[in-house]
């Protein structure tokens, strides 16, 4: 007896997974949330769930969500918003249905699967949150469709330039166009504002040209 009684002894020690404080912790709780749909159109789906609040290089539920998603034929786009724990994702029409698209990356997520969100009073950081993704999505649509060359940033100045040309020639009395002018004006800001990095880079390289110019003749003076 005492001998069994050793090898049982030698057996625990030689086991630790019988120890308690040695099994494996649980699974996080945000895991106990499934993946909610919570807007779709065709080629678009906006999800949600806790589990994306993380940052995405710090997440590995992110990570294995969009690897399953990256994976899936007709795949477009992904777009995390972490504050909010949304995504939107893009596809090709007709390449897969829907559910199974969202079941997939839930099952790869380890989340325990999907639910359509259920209508309710949107607080003013969801509405924000919601027209936000759904320009996003706009503009990542426009981007996709010119390969990559524009995307809502050209294209709203592009459009505005293109209303004013039609103002000015039409000479439209009956107000249903803008004045040519005004439209004009608000494509220019537009521009301006969105592309108001590449504008100051462009400034500056502008002045340290003249200045350069102005040393080389002798001008300058710092």
């Amino acid at each position: 007896m005492p001998s069994q009684r050793r090898s049982s002894s030698h057996s625990e020690e030689a086991s630790p997974r019988q120890d308690p404080a040695a099994e494996p912790r649980e699974q996080p709780k945000e895991t106990d949330e499934p993946l909610r749909l919570v807007h779709h159109h065709a080629g678009y789906l906006r999800v949600r769930t806790a589990a994306f609040l993380r940052p995405a290089d710090d997440s590995p539920i992110v990570k294995a969500a969009r690897a399953a998603a990256e994976a899936v034929p007709g795949f477009r786009a992904w777009s995390l918003n972490p504050k909010t724990g949304s995504v939107v994702i893009e596809y090709e029409p007709g390449t897969i249905e829907p559910d199974d698209l969202l079941r997939h990356i839930a099952k790869s997520a380890g989340l325990p699967g999907v639910e359509i969100a259920t209508p309710h009073k949107m607080t003013r950081q969801e509405v924000v949150s919601s027209f936000l993704d759904k320009v996003q999505g706009a503009n990542q649509t426009v981007s996709h469709l010119t390969g990559g060359r524009a995307d809502l940033r050209e294209i709203t100045p592009a459009a505005l330039f293109a209303v004013s040309v039609i103002s000015f020639i039409v000479n439209d009395e009956r107000g249903r166009l803008p004045h040519w002018m005004s439209a004009l004006y608000r494509g220019y800001r537009i521009f301006m504002q969105w592309h108001r990095p590449e504008v100051r880079t462009r400034e500056r390289g502008a002045r340290q040209e003249d200045e350069r110019n102005a040393a080389d003749k002798g001008t300058f003076t710092p």
